[in-house]
């Protein structure tokens, strides 16, 4: 008896606080529409569509918004590469590189309307991703897109809670 009690005391604690999730701050924030853009990066501009596409499957897959042109959105994301390195993390006997860290740095520019003004803030966003190579292979092409996918969708987990304090405030 005891067991089924202290579930349902721990259900009404938590929904009697008046506790919500970050995802709903957040969304509160970047509105149901939202444009998303990613700045070309000039020394790899393959790698911006990889960015882009990270970026919209993160907040689509996390805040379950739609994206619309420049002109009907709630809100506008804008992401521009800092840095993207590959390092090597683990070398075997034979001095090859068996395990390699992506880490990406990025630049957020979120602009949203509060009241009819116009808000624009700023956010570094970081992520890595570490993947194995085999012994005498170099990095392949495809290695590479999926380490900077995943690293980016990574670095953009840690947007998601910083919209939702800028949130929380409005």
């Amino acid at each position: 008896m005891r067991i089924a009690i202290l579930p349902l005391l721990l259900l009404l604690g938590v929904g009697g606080c008046g506790y919500k999730p970050s995802s709903h701050y957040a969304k509160k924030v970047l509105g149901s529409r939202v444009y998303a853009s990613v700045s070309v990066f000039i020394e790899e501009p393959e790698n911006s569509t990889i960015v882009e596409d990270a970026l919209k499957e993160a907040l689509k897959t996390r805040l379950n918004v739609s994206f619309t042109d420049k002109s009907r959105a709630d809100s506008e994301i804008n992401l521009s590469l800092k840095s993207l390195k590959f390092k090597p993390l683990q070398i075997d006997k034979n001095g090859y590189v068996s395990i390699y860290r992506a880490e990406i740095v990025l630049r957020a520019r979120h602009t949203y309307f509060s009241n009819g003004v116009p808000k624009t803030s700023y956010y570094t966003l970081e992520g890595f991703y570490e993947f194995p190579v085999k012994p005498s292979a170099s990095l392949s092409l495809v290695q590479k897109f999926d380490a900077i996918k995943y690293s980016a969708l990574k670095a953009l987990d840690g947007l998601i809670p910083k919209l939702a304090l800028s949130g929380n405030s409005t």
